[in-house]
């Protein structure tokens, strides 16, 4: 059954193209695997280096819709990296990118082919439904390898707990482990230029091959 996950219209008065792809799927969650390495390594991220290579990021599909949405909501872009710009930024300095399990992998995958930012949340630490809406001020988290994140101004996602993600940076507590087992992946994109239907596609396949996902749906809000 899919996941009950919504956008709060409010945010359409300030910026009007906001959509989320998301899949849901069950999961054996793995570490990084060599072969998957080996193909981003070789072929994914010599591709995506010479796209964006002397592009400013506000002319990077996906990326520029994200810096715009931040700006909109009174969030600096320069200050608060989008996470699809951060991957990015490491992919055209010639730095790895970071091997986190078979699942999240997969995420970073589809957000540097992309340029938008996705988010992978483990089910079993999510209460009740997800709203995609305006943080507040003092609310913020934890962030995964980060300390407290203030969340004010941004879009994030919000269960009956509190706020959990966003397209900058997700709390630590839905974040995916070795062992999670149901996993809802948000793409957050604010470009209506993309076609994100096919982009779930493309995402709904790599997640089949590299992290043997099953009970895979795929929808639009």
């Amino acid at each position: 059954m899919k996941y009950d996950v919504k956008i709060d219209n409010k945010l359409y008065e300030t910026y009007s193209d906001i959509r989320l792809g998301i899949l849901q799927f069950k999961a054996d969650v793995k570490e990084s695997d060599n072969s998957f390495w080996e193909y981003m390594n070789n072929e994914v991220e010599p591709q995506i280096r010479n796209e964006i290579d002397g592009k400013e990021w506000n002319d990077i599909p996906g990326v520029r819709g994200s810096r715009a949405v931040y700006k909109a909501f009174g969030r600096n872009p320069g200050r608060y990296r989008v996470s699809s710009e951060a991957l990015l930024r490491r992919v055209r300095r010639g730095d790895d990118l970071y091997h986190i399990n078979s699942v999240v992998d997969v995420n970073n995958l589809i957000s540097i082919e992309s340029g938008l930012s996705v988010g992978s949340y483990d089910l079993a630490h999510i209460q009740g439904e997800i709203t995609l809406r305006k943080a507040q001020n003092g609310e913020g988290y934890n962030g995964i390898g980060k300390d407290f994140i203030d969340m004010e101004n941004m879009l994030v996602l919000a269960d009956n707990e509190g706020i959990f993600g966003s397209s900058m940076s997700d709390s630590t507590r839905a974040m995916v482990t070795e062992q999670t087992k149901d996993v809802l992946v948000v793409v957050y994109c604010f470009d209506k230029d993309i076609d994100l239907q096919a982009l779930l596609g493309k995402a709904r396949a790599a997640f089949e091959k590299f992290a043997d996902v099953w009970d895979i749906e795929d929808w639009v809000i």
